[in-house]
């Protein structure tokens, strides 16, 4: 160890994290090139991770402590000739006076790649508690962006010019040829893969039951609005602008989707609907039968089939005797619109999580007499508490672009984040703690998340059990908006729900807000046979990823794409280059026989 590191300051400016950052790269540097493990060892902590996205193996991979990161960083090293490492120069070091948030860029054997390390002062030195790899780009195959973009005009002297509107037309009929990329789902995940892959000149076509992109949102109830901030909710290679507005209400966000799709030339079929599809393990190709608009059936034959949903799939709404003969209005909360509606009318809402309680708070706020049934526990923080804990990288101050801030937040494994998790929890509990009482005193049930990880231990354990406040669990606090809790539906008779304590209630109007199928259990059985080798997707995997997702799937040239926005510009990046590596022959369609290629 240098005495640079050995010789830290108390007190570290900017200055001081440039230089003790530059110098702990050119010890990781010479130790990886030399293979020195001791001298690695000796630059991380003892309980240091490492999670890695692509950057050496096609995969994603996590290490847990120093014991296991050394010798297998080495060991990637070695196998995918990692070089070239030095300071990334679009995102100076960052310190907060005890530690080091450091960016350096690499090569391995065909790829440009990106690191991240968070260096901790130990004693009177710095080492490092995480570590992050991943892919950027491909050496021989960059992204047609900046100084690689399209020209858009032939200059010179062009027999039979053909022109830009119908080039597009062309091109996005595939009339005379089949896209390398067929996606189902024209949403945000969709929309983000297929610009990626634009990007790489992969053909990809976009296909979507909704007559116009965005109707996934823009058919939800009217007071819905994204609860992630604008700061993080940039799509791949369009920012949203800075006039945009802090939150994004649903039809806003439904719009600038649409409008996405045009302005990144996507090539998208709405009002066209997968009907089925096989996979040739002969050719490695999809037959994909989807029906268009006219009621014609086309047929489409893609080497990657990409299944783009959201978090989650199909409404759930829970089968009630007399439901069929209910004498009022009865519908998921996928199908409610607007509170206005209801203007005096005696309202239920089964059902206790984030769209129950904006329903439930629309409602009241349009007149309605409005009763909540919590059928088990909730996660429950404010609004304000979300922004603080959940998401203290992406504010209108950030220090570091999106992309570096995605890299930041996706640094350190799963499994290693759940105390950290746990503690915001209790951070968050703190702060929200006049709220919370108040919900307790009213008979409202309170839980905290997956062992106790709030939000994100939800999103990644694939639960919607959770409630952002934004005002109506202060209603159900003060009692303007009733509550059961802790009972079931049991019956519907006429006008009258009854409850397993045997309660009754006349109400006009149920609305279920029991959420919806998780992804794989909507999607499985639209795959037919292919499916069986597919246990779940979005779900945690064994090795601590997500199943199946954004990553090669268990079966060959099926692929999956989920989750929030943020998760969307991140994650597509991998999917994109993956493919990309696959249709120039870098990789094998299918690992276990890489002596097949794709026809």
């Amino acid at each position: 160890m240098t005495d640079t590191l050995m010789t830290a300051p108390i007190e570290l400016d900017r200055a001081d994290a440039a230089r003790l950052f530059a110098t702990w790269l050119d010890e990781f540097a010479r130790a990886v090139e030399s293979q020195d493990q001791d001298g690695l060892a000796g630059l991380f902590d003892a309980d240091a991770s490492w999670r890695d996205f692509m950057a050496f193996r096609w995969d994603f991979s996590n290490q847990l402590d120093r014991e296991s990161l050394v010798p297998a960083f080495l060991e990637a090293a070695s196998v995918w000739q990692a070089t070239a490492f030095s300071v990334n120069t679009d995102q100076e070091p960052l310190t907060d006076g005890d530690s080091i948030q450091g960016f350096f860029d690499f090569q391995t054997r065909d790829r440009v790649d990106r690191g991240y390390v968070h260096l901790v002062r130990v004693d009177s030195r710095f080492v490092a508690r995480s570590m992050q790899t991943q892919i950027i780009s491909l050496q021989e195959f960059p992204e047609r962006t900046g100084h690689n973009r399209p020209e858009g005009k032939v200059y010179g002297l062009v027999p039979n010019r053909t022109r830009w509107r119908s080039d597009r037309t062309k091109e996005s009929a595939f009339e005379d040829s089949d896209p390398a990329v067929l996606i189902l789902g024209a949403g945000h995940n969709g929309l983000a893969v297929a610009a990626r892959l634009g990007a790489l000149d992969v053909p990809t076509l976009v296909i979507d039951k909704e007559d116009r992109v965005g109707d996934q949102w823009r058919n939800r109830y009217a007071a819905l609005a994204l609860h992630s901030s604008v700061f993080g909710d940039h799509l791949p290679y369009l920012p949203l602008p800075p006039t945009w507005t802090a939150h994004t209400p649903k039809d806003k966000w439904a719009d600038w989707l649409e409008s996405y799709a045009q302005l990144l030339d996507l090539n998208v079929w709405t009002g066209t609907e997968y009907v089925g599809g096989e996979y040739h393990d002969d050719t490695q190709r999809w037959t994909i039968r989807v029906r268009r608009p006219d009621g014609s059936i086309r047929e489409l034959h893609p080497r990657h089939f990409f299944v783009a949903g959201g978090m989650f799939g199909a409404p759930k709404t829970p089968d009630i005797p007399g439901l069929d003969t209910f004498a009022g209005e009865a519908m998921h909360s996928d199908k409610f619109q607007d509170g206005a509606s209801f203007a005096g009318k005696r309202a239920l809402v089964v059902g206790a999580g984030v769209s129950a309680h904006e329903i439930a708070h629309d409602l009241w706020e349009h007149g309605a007499d409005v009763t909540m049934l919590q059928r088990s526990a909730t996660y429950v923080l404010s609004y304000e508490s979300y922004h603080k804990y959940w998401n203290p990288l992406f504010t209108e101050d950030m220090p570091m672009a999106p992309e570096f801030a995605d890299q930041v937040g996706n640094a350190v494994p799963f499994v290693k984040n759940i105390p950290r998790f746990q503690q915001l929890v209790k951070d968050g509990a703190e702060t929200d703690k006049e709220l919370l009482d108040g919900l307790v005193s009213a008979g409202f049930a309170l839980e905290w998340g997956p062992d106790g990880t709030g939000v994100l231990g939800a999103h990644q354990s694939g639960r919607d059990g959770y409630q952002i406040d934004i005002g109506a669990s202060q209603l159900v606090a003060n009692g303007s908006v009733h509550l059961k809790h802790g009972v079931e539906l049991s019956e519907i008779r006429g006008n009258s729900v009854l409850f397993s304590d045997g309660t009754e209630l006349e109400v006009d109007v149920i609305v279920f807000a029991t959420g919806y199928h998780q992804f794989w259990g909507h999607m499985g059985p639209t795959l037919g046979s292919v499916a069986s080798k597919i246990e779940s997707a979005y779900s945690r995997a064994d090795d601590g990823e997500y199943a199946n997702t954004w990553r090669r799937s268990a079966q060959p040239g099926l692929w999956f794409g989920a989750g929030f926005i943020r998760m969307a510009r991140f994650y597509s990046q991998f999917s994109a280059l993956m493919i990309k590596a696959i249709e120039e022959g870098l990789e094998p369609i299918d690992p276990d026989h890489p002596e097949k290629r794709p026809q």
